[in-house]
């Protein structure tokens, strides 16, 4: 990562897609994997994880196992 993501205040880094962005890739992909996602938007999928998972905990996406892997869809 760049230092030009970094919020100088905070020192964190910004994330490289919104979650708007995210949301509507999963709805043109859905039911789509993590790893599709993190391919999608060149993050790793540790990083794209975080992130549906925060999306799920809020209420914005739902997910289910297929196959011994979590596929995630809008609501």
């Amino acid at each position: 990562m760049t230092d030009d993501r970094r919020d100088p205040e905070t020192g964190k880094f910004s994330p490289k897609f919104t979650d708007q962005e995210l949301l509507a890739a999963i709805e043109d992909m859905e039911p789509v994997g993590t790893g599709e996602l993190a391919d999608h938007f060149d993050c790793s999928q540790q990083a794209a994880y975080q992130r549906l998972s925060d999306l799920h905990e809020e209420g914005n996406i739902t997910s289910k196992l297929v196959g011994g892997a979590r596929v995630w869809m809008t609501k």
